[in-house]
């Protein structure tokens, strides 16, 4: 997701928002209503699956200790004491991206919409801050300058091919399709698009197109989505987390408990539920369930309030979970728990020696072997760079002084297109142009006092330092690759290639951050929400955006907006389809 900048476009996929702080021991006892924003409402959703889903927040030092222990079985059984009820035809949970199309696509078709959000204002929900969709057929692509050849047939074979046909096919030829309705809906609210190309070289450029920046910035689009909700009656409750889905004896789902922060708990009765709460970033021990590490960061730094309620209640009451789960990661380099300014957006007020964890020099795993084609994760960092470094985390860069005087003094730029690479055959090389590390030896001392960098004269010690054993063979095969100008193990270019061979050398300890997660509820092309034991829709529920499984893979699309199109996209085919549902 992209955030408008001093720099101009950023390239962050969905980001993430609230701040991550250390969690707190949930006693065992039902809702805590003070605590609830860090993810304490989990505890009342009584799931006891692998990896003890927690009651509370994630942690900063990226679960070195232990979560605190949900106290979900002693309050599973527990009925919910409404006290107060309210009545709706659809009820969305989350106002994101997909949470605030379905809520204005459901209104605009004669729908009572309640929408509960989390977090506390507009501000707080991810799609507001996000660069642009991906789209098809959008009349800011009919009128760029020679138009667009870009066809749905395009989009659709080329995503199915990369996923290896994983996702629903029916469900993402509807999104494409639906795609650019989509788009018209926010130009309609206020939205202003340009077609731009990306950094990364992506499958549509030129004469294709389909990445659309949104130009507004992020506060005049909080108002706008304020504006457009209220002009169509859209009750919005803020500070309002899901607690349960209802269902009837049919097993249709009949409302959502839900307790307002500070306040009271309240039923919400409804035709129609549409969960769209953005994943489960802010919950280590989903991360652990589904991605398998407790050390995926939030992207923006701090705790996300996406703590996977939704997918919880949906799992709770029978609906089926996709088999594939991943996450959207951030671009700008390495993060660490212990790094007070880890790398986040495009900007330098981050520790420029995070740049090392994706410039596509050595890295290696817990072990000190290499793992990756570092140059993958600097040309493609959000695709095919990052389901590596989210299995190794945490990953650690190596180089020496050569390098770091070159990042300091040339950038890597220069330093890259002096070893071969040109602008036809290193694409994202005009990126790096003029970005020149000048602070960083200041920011590798900071790395070094928190804990994540560190500096030797050797690379025994280097190596011992955290514990690298393999690192002194793994160097000494690495340099005759840099000499040879081939990468016999793993084919990365010949100007990625960079000898660790002056001393002193330098170590960062690296783990992954995410702007958002992927996986959750099973769907059809309906965007309705499949039962577990029969994969029938469960009647009344939908799922939209990133809480809906069968839309996404691991690794993220190699199209920029992807995930915010499909976010857009769903939203509005669960609306409509639950719209329709309610007048047949």
């Amino acid at each position: 997701m992209e955030k408008q900048g001093n720099e101009g476009i950023q390239t962050n996929e969905i980001e993430q928002v609230a701040v991550e702080a250390a969690a707190e021991t949930a006693p065992k006892r039902g809702i805590d209503r003070r605590g609830f924003l860090k993810g304490a409402a989990l505890s009342a959703l009584g799931i006891a699956s692998a990896g003890a889903l927690a009651a509370c927040a994630p942690q900063q030092n990226g679960g070195k200790e232990a979560d605190a222990a949900a106290g979900a079985q002693a309050s599973d059984d527990k009925p919910f004491a409404a006290e107060e009820t309210v009545d709706a035809d659809v009820v969305v949970v989350g106002c994101g991206a997909a949470g605030f199309m379905a809520a204005l696509r459901a209104a605009k078709g004669g729908a009572k919409v309640v929408v509960l959000e989390k977090g506390e204002n507009m501000a707080a929900p991810n799609g507001i801050y996000v660069s642009g969709p991906f789209a098809v057929g959008t009349d800011v692509l009919q009128n760029k300058p020679g138009g667009t050849t870009l066809t749905v047939d395009d989009a659709f074979t080329h995503v199915m091919n990369y996923s290896h046909w994983t996702p629903n096919p029916a469900l993402m030829r509807r999104c494409l399709e639906t795609s650019a309705d989509a788009v018209a809906q926010l130009e309609e609210i206020g939205y202003t698009f340009e077609e731009k190309n990306f950094r990364f070289e992506t499958p549509f450029m030129g004469e294709k197109g389909g990445f659309h920046a949104i130009m507004n910035a992020s506060d005049e689009r909080a108002t706008l989505w304020e504006e457009a909700l209220a002009a169509n009656n859209v009750e919005v409750r803020f500070s309002t987390a899901l607690v349960s889905l209802v269902t009837g004896d049919d097993g249709a789902v009949t409302g959502v408990n839900a307790v307002e922060k500070d306040k009271k708990n309240i039923a919400f009765n409804a035709k129609a539920v549409i969960l769209a709460a953005g994943g489960y970033l802010g919950n280590r021990d989903l991360q652990e369930r589904f991605l398998h590490t407790r050390k995926l960061n939030v992207a923006r730094g701090g705790d996300s309030i996406c703590t996977g309620d939704t997918i919880l209640a949906a799992e709770k009451i029978g609906a089926a979970l996709e088999k594939t789960y991943g996450y959207c990661p951030c671009e700008y380099g390495g993060t660490h728990a212990d790094a007070t300014r880890p790398a986040k957006q495009d900007k330098f007020d981050q520790n420029t020696a995070f740049k090392f964890g994706l410039y596509g020099c050595l890295l290696v795993d817990a072990e000190g072997k290499r793992f990756i084609n570092e140059g993958l994760l600097c040309d493609y960092p959000m695709s095919y760079g990052s389901e590596q470094i989210l299995k190794n985390s945490p990953w650690y860069a190596v180089v020496d002084q050569a390098y770091v005087d070159a990042m300091t003094t040339e950038g890597l730029y220069n330093y890259t297109t002096a070893k071969g690479a040109t602008e036809e055959t290193w694409f994202i090389g005009n990126y790096f142009k003029d970005r020149i590390l000048t602070n960083l030896p200041a920011d590798i001392e900071e790395g070094v006092k928190e804990g994540w960098c560190f500096k030797a004269d050797s690379l025994e010690e280097l190596a011992e330092h955290f514990g690298l054993d393999e690192l002194p063979e793994t160097v000494a095969q690495y340099n005759e690759y840099c000499a040879a100008g081939v990468d016999a193990e793993f084919g990365a270019n010949p100007w990625y290639l960079s000898p660790v061979a002056t001393p002193p050398f330098y170590v960062t300890e690296n783990e992954p951050s995410a702007w958002s997660t992927f996986g959750g509820v099973r769907i059809d092309d309906c965007c309705r929400v499949l039962a577990a034991e029969t994969n029938d829709p469960i009647p009344g529920l939908y799922a939209a955006g990133t809480d809906a499984g069968s839309l996404y893979y691991s690794p993220y699309y190699d199209i920029p907006g992807y995930c915010y199109g499909l976010c857009i996209d769903s939203g509005y085919i669960a609306a409509e389809e639950a719209v329709a549902a309610l007048k047949a």
